[in-house]
């Protein structure tokens, strides 16, 4: 997806919970196909109360969109993620595959506490999130993006436990 402009970096779009036919549309406009379509995934497997649980989620279901997808795994109080699954548009982007890599070992460390501050608000208020900015924290500023974040628990209605990340970078 190309976008005609450039984007500022670390800039919240949208959070919220409602289902991709509910989106408002200027957010709707805002997402990729990809996005949407991951959206109105995670809506599906979603619990009538809280996060969907990890293991509902099937790679196999989104396998078009793979490649613009990675899932995070939340370390402790959100002071740490992992790389569990990295899609290889962003392992391209971001100049590796961090597949099992921590982000506090990978990551600009000036850029740390930003990304813990966003894992906490992410723990207290699990609704997705629709983000614009760019990977200056893979020394990659001039990659931007726009990313849906969603969230899922070890067993269905739990806390926040995992993050699956759908990209939709500029060209």
């Amino acid at each position: 997806m190309v976008y005609p402009h450039t984007i500022q970096p670390h800039r919240m779009i949208w959070k919220g919970s409602c289902k991709p036919q509910d989106l408002p549309e200027t957010v709707a406009r805002e997402m990729s196909e990809a996005q949407r379509e991951v959206t109105g995934y995670w809506y599906s497997l979603k619990p009538a109360e809280g996060l969907p649980a990890r293991s509902r989620f099937d790679p196999l279901e989104v396998w078009t969109r793979v490649a613009s997808i990675t899932l995070l795994q939340v370390l402790g109080d959100g002071e740490d993620i992992v790389f569990r699954l990295v899609g290889q548009d962003f392992a391209d982007r971001a100049g590796s595959n961090l597949r099992g890599q921590r982000f506090t070992k990978v990551g600009n460390p000036d850029e740390v506490p930003q990304i813990q501050a966003a894992l906490k608000d992410m723990l207290r208020d699990p609704r997705p999130v629709l983000h614009a900015g760019t990977l200056s924290t893979f020394d990659r500023g001039h990659v931007g993006y726009r990313r849906l974040a969603v969230g899922f628990a070890e067993q269905d209605g739990g806390p926040l436990a995992h993050i699956l990340c759908c990209y939709a970078f500029e060209s």
